[in-house]
């Protein structure tokens, strides 16, 4: 028999593929299956870095404003907080990324560890079941043909003296004044009975072989029901799997929802930072730190 059966391994094969998409594998795989599907649906790490670049596109637009609005005089301290809003928008990027990497890294690892030791623990239960089975049926079977042979060898030997006592019986019989042949007539009569008898208590053992042949037929159709007891808590494990991988998906999209609030309180910072009187009060500020140098 195979290693595992063809429809356990199929839905083993559809469960793992269901997670790899849920969690998926990567940016670039998911652009692959957008363009070869035709679907608009964007993937979530698409959409994680479009708001970054976003986010960061409008950030350095509103600070250029901020520095022609505030002209020359202002150029390096702008400069400065260019250059640091770039370092601090590309920190925040690579972070995100490796966070989201090893994420998807250590989920598919862990869906295809379940998905090999399940089939294993399976393959393992229902392999070692049934060849226990099989052993005790072949050991019944030989059995039961032994004691087959030996039952037909007794009767052909017993249907052989029933001839020679019909024989000699019908030699007795057909002499006459037999005198004390006819005590041994009897005596083969109540030796032929014993016989019969005998020969009854074969049949009944012969029924009573065929009636625990039966029982081992029913061991194995015992056998093969537990067989689908075993592919029916197969499929109840799938089903709580699904659900625990429902519940991860939901904590990573918890997760981009907290880094999109970081990223829209930034946002806020740099327009703050852009409005003319916060520019107009770190003039003053530079002026009155001027004065107190000089």
């Amino acid at each position: 028999m195979p290693s595992l059966h063809l429809t356990i391994r199929s839905r083993l094969d559809t469960l793992r593929q269901q997670c790899h998409e849920v969690c998926g594998d990567s940016a670039d795989g998911h652009a692959r299956k957008l363009s070869t599907t035709g679907t608009t649906t964007p993937h979530p790490t698409h959409e994680f870095f479009s708001s970054v670049q976003l986010w960061k596109e409008r950030s350095l637009h509103h600070t250029l404003e901020a520095l022609d609005k505030a002209g020359s005089s202002s150029m390096d301290s702008h400069m400065e907080a260019i250059e640091d809003h770039e370092k601090a928008a590309k920190l925040l990027f690579d972070l995100t990324r490796v966070f989201l990497d090893r994420t998807w890294q250590s989920t598919n690892a862990l869906l295809d560890a379940f998905a090999d030791d399940l089939a294993g623990l399976v393959d393992g239960i229902v392999a070692s079941k049934l060849e226990e089975q099989r052993l005790v049926h072949e050991v019944s079977v030989r059995s039961l043909k032994e004691e087959n042979q030996r039952l037909t060898e007794a009767l052909q030997g017993l249907r052989g003296v029933n001839g020679d006592l019909e024989g000699r019986l019908e030699v007795i019989e057909s002499t006459p004044n037999a005198g004390g042949d006819a005590v041994l007539c009897n005596k083969l009569r109540s030796k032929l009975q014993s016989l019969v008898v005998r020969q009854h208590e074969l049949s009944v053992g012969l029924e009573d072989a065929a009636q625990e042949r039966l029982s081992h037929r029913r061991e194995l159709e015992k056998t093969k029901t537990q067989l689908a007891d075993t592919q029916k808590a197969l499929a109840l494990t799938r089903a709580m799997h699904d659900k625990e991988t429902r519940q991860l998906a939901a904590m990573i999209q918890l997760s981009h929802a907290q880094v999109r609030q970081v990223l829209e309180a930034s946002q806020k910072a740099s327009e703050n930072a852009a409005d003319p009187r916060h520019q107009r009060q770190l003039e003053s500020g530079q002026k009155t730190d001027f004065k107190r140098f000089r």
